[in-house]
């Protein structure tokens, strides 16, 4: 039991860099697109409507990858010993048409 937590510990740290890297990788893309958008803009019009468009989806994929990091923390122990009893499952049952051999 104690490894269980150890493992599920693990998994939610891994599962939270990862989310972390999403966000990290949506405001660097997102910043070039507006940074070349900007370049291109024929006037300060455009180029304000683009910049208020791109920030205001970069906030709502940020908060919506913060909800996902909330969700992770509040049910940790539920989808972390549900993802571990599904691992063991595999690891005890055969995929159908595949025999294990030793």
């Amino acid at each position: 039991m104690k490894d269980d937590g150890v493992k599920m510990d693990k998994m939610y740290r891994q599962d939270t860099g990862l989310v972390v890297i999403f966000i990290i990788f949506a405001w660097l893309v997102l910043g070039f697109v507006l940074v070349s958008v900007s370049s291109i803009a024929p006037n300060d019009l455009i180029r304000n409507v683009t910049l208020m468009a791109g920030l205001m989806a970069g906030i709502f994929v940020t908060s919506s990858l913060i909800a996902v990091l909330v969700h992770l923390k509040k049910n940790r122990v539920g989808i972390y010993s549900e993802e571990l009893c599904q691992g063991i499952r595999q690891v005890e049952m055969p995929i159908e048409g595949k025999e294990i051999t030793t």
